[in-house]
């Protein structure tokens, strides 16, 4: 894949392959993060470097499916062909870190966890584009604290990160690069992120099966709020048809996702469709107030599977 780069793009990867380290991109909306990241990866593992990389833009996700945080492991094959690890993935539940910020903070702190005792070369933090606002300021703010980045890279179209990097520019530990966009960036309607996040559940959901889960000693966490801001009731909550959860190991590692399908109060038993195969290693049920329509191919196949 050519990405269209500016020159200073290209005098980064010299400086990254010598000194190594985290790096955290900052950048609002459609200013380019992820092609800056496929940019660094495609001219650096090459070079014999494995890089790890934090995909934490829950809303665009490309490493796992929206409302989740990635993290993976990409070298270079003897044939310099690019490999990459599976994906792990850490289930937030919303496409959007505002009103999030403890769990979306627990997930990046663990997945750049994850990435430090990977022994990677550089470690690359992808992030969302909410950086405007007090609110913006403040997450961004507690994510550079939680990181500790050795490097910054500032995507912006004016000035709109300065008040971020303002907290920043005195630490002598972190150097800022404030980065021209690619020629290639663009700014994308609702419509098609919308699209976008639909695709990737589509995508994410597309070998799932049904499969039935006793609620006998699994643990729930999470809470599911109404359009109005009220806290369903557990048993409502379980009985919204489509309503997306994490499915968690024993040791609180995310399994993967899955949609409710049917709850069956007398019995205690969730029916649930699922990538996942082995479900007997569920141990607790992540609830979120997130809600994916699978296409019409997709639900006729679920009905079929129901009616056998």
């Amino acid at each position: 894949m050519s990405i269209e780069a500016p020159r200073e793009w290209f005098n980064l990867l010299e400086i990254f392959a010598r000194e190594k380290g985290k790096v955290l991109i900052l950048g609002a909306t459609d200013t380019g993060k992820s092609t800056l990241v496929k940019f660094i990866i495609t001219h650096l593992c090459p070079k014999e470097l494995t890089i790890a990389l934090v995909d934490a833009d829950i809303g665009q996700s490309f490493l796992g499916p929206p409302t989740t945080i990635g993290f993976s492991l990409f070298k270079s094959h003897l044939d310099r062909e690019i490999i990459l690890s599976r994906p792990e993935i850490f289930f937030v539940g919303s496409t959007t870190p505002e009103g999030h910020f403890p769990i979306f903070l627990k997930g990046v702190k663990k997945m750049v966890e994850k990435a430090t005792s990977s022994g990677a070369d550089l470690i690359l933090v992808d992030t969302t584009g909410f950086v405007l606002g007090e609110s913006g300021k403040e997450l961004k703010k507690r994510k550079i604290d939680l990181i500790s980045p050795h490097f910054i890279l500032a995507l912006q179209r004016s000035e709109e990160l300065e008040p971020i990097l303002d907290n920043v520019k005195e630490n002598s530990m972190i150097k800022i690069f404030r980065l021209p966009l690619s020629p290639g960036a663009r700014i994308r309607s609702m419509e098609e992120r919308r699209l976008y996040r639909s695709q990737r559940f589509q995508d994410y959901f597309k070998e799932a099966q049904v499969h039935e889960l006793s609620m006998e000693g699994l643990h729930i966490e999470g809470e599911v709020i109404d359009p109005n801001g009220e806290i369903l009731p557990l048993d409502w909550a379980l009985k919204i048809n489509g309503l997306l959860i994490g499915l968690k190991d024993s040791e609180e590692e995310t399994l993967a996702l899955a949609l409710i399908r049917n709850y069956f109060e007398e019995e205690k038993r969730l029916r649930i469709f699922t990538p996942l195969q082995e479900t007997q290693r569920v141990k607790t049920i992540q609830l979120s107030s997130q809600k994916v329509v699978l296409s019409r191919e997709e639900k006729n196949h679920l009905k079929n599977l129901m009616m056998l």
